[in-house]
């Protein structure tokens, strides 16, 4: 159990982890869960595109020729409408790793076509004299950001739909805007280079997130396997000592009973529940008790190796003690047991009292 823990801890990435040299299998889950976030935010995206679309026809209408606006609304809306049906059409089929890598493909496109509509809204209100517009800057914006939230699981999809938005846009200021057309140019390019930066922190982020779900995961398996072996060895120890004749005593590490097995109430006259909890001295004679503790410290060295003990007296139920013999066995680190296992029967070459004399 130790081994595999260690295995699974110190495989698990650190805070700096640089998602490099990746197995196969964590490459493929890396992808595959990009593109499931990917599926998960393209109606976001899809909503926002059509909203804003609308927003904008209704602020350009009153200057902006309609032969002109119309075309470039329905080419959203017409696209809007493509990306809807294909994540439809992956929403209700069978969905597999395949299939998301597929469909994170055709996304990335999508996102470049929509950057390229949006962005070609920048020439357009410079031909009608709406570049200085407020609501220019602000929708563009707002799309920009909106492709961080929607599709930060990847930096390439940002990417696509951002590069097509802005670049347009800042061409058109630096031509068309006068004296301060570079200037806000600049300003459009350092956002550009802002909202790069920070879907490619995002999706750093994503991949980490990723990778330690996916190492807790093994490590929780570990433990869940482990637990399960445990809990089989006990049931499987219990069986073999209660189908024995022989008392079988398990002390803790403190000296407490914490097992006492059926054939105890043949042997002590008492029902073994009444074992359960009691303290060395409570039970072996005075008499023996440091020989007996003498063979636990021995047996300490020795795990899983069993100790002689050629004679203990111990008290039954009825306060008389009997001699037994046995053997004494440290399975402190052994699951399900963890404790010093007494194993023994009556002697039977001797009386079933104690031989010493009682004080």
């Amino acid at each position: 159990m130790i081994t595999e823990l260690k295995s699974a801890v110190t495989t698990a990435p650190s805070r700096r982890a640089r998602l490099k040299n990746l197995s196969r299998v964590e490459s493929v889950k890396l992808k595959v869960e990009r593109s499931a976030l990917l599926f998960r935010g393209a109606p976001t995206a899809i909503v926002i595109s059509i909203v804003n679309a609308v927003i904008t026809v209704i602020v350009a209408a009153p200057s902006v020729d309609r032969g002109v606006l119309l075309p470039w609304v329905g080419a959203v809306l017409l696209l809007a409408a493509i990306r809807a049906g294909v994540w439809l059409r992956v929403r209700f089929s069978r969905t597999s790793g395949r299939a998301m890598s597929r469909f994170a493909r055709l996304h990335v496109l999508f996102m470049a076509l929509n950057g390229a509509l949006w962005g070609a809204l920048a020439p357009i209100f410079a031909v009608y004299g709406m570049l200085n517009h407020a609501f220019l800057p602000f929708v563009v914006a707002g799309m920009a950001a909106a492709a961080v939230i929607s599709a930060g699981a990847s930096w390439r999809a940002v990417l696509a739909f951002n590069v097509p938005l802005l670049a347009p846009l800042a061409a058109t200021y630096a031509l068309a805007s006068g004296e301060n057309g570079l200037a806000i140019s600049a300003v459009v390019i350092l956002f550009g280079g802002g909202t790069a930066y920070l879907a490619l922190s995002v999706q750093k982020m994503i991949d980490r997130s990723i990778l330690l779900h996916t190492h807790n995961t093994q490590l929780f398996d570990a433990i869940q396997k482990q637990a399960d072996e445990a809990h089989i060895a006990e049931q499987r120890f219990r069986a073999l000592v209660e189908a024995t004749h022989d008392v079988t005593i398990i002390f803790s590490p403190e000296g407490r009973v914490t097992y006492a097995s059926p054939s105890v109430e043949t042997v002590f006259d008492a029902a073994p529940e009444l074992f359960i909890g009691k303290t060395t001295k409570e039970i072996v004679h005075a008499d023996d008790i440091s020989q007996f503790r003498a063979v636990g410290e021995k047996s300490l060295s020795k795990l899983g190796e069993a100790v002689q003990l050629d004679h203990v007296c111990m008290k039954g139920g009825d306060g008389e003690y009997k001699a037994l013999a046995g053997r004494l066995t440290n399975m402190l680190y052994v699951p399900g047991v963890e404790g010093f296992v007494f194993n023994g029967g009556l002697l039977k070459e001797e009386p079933h009292q104690h031989l010493h004399a009682v004080p």
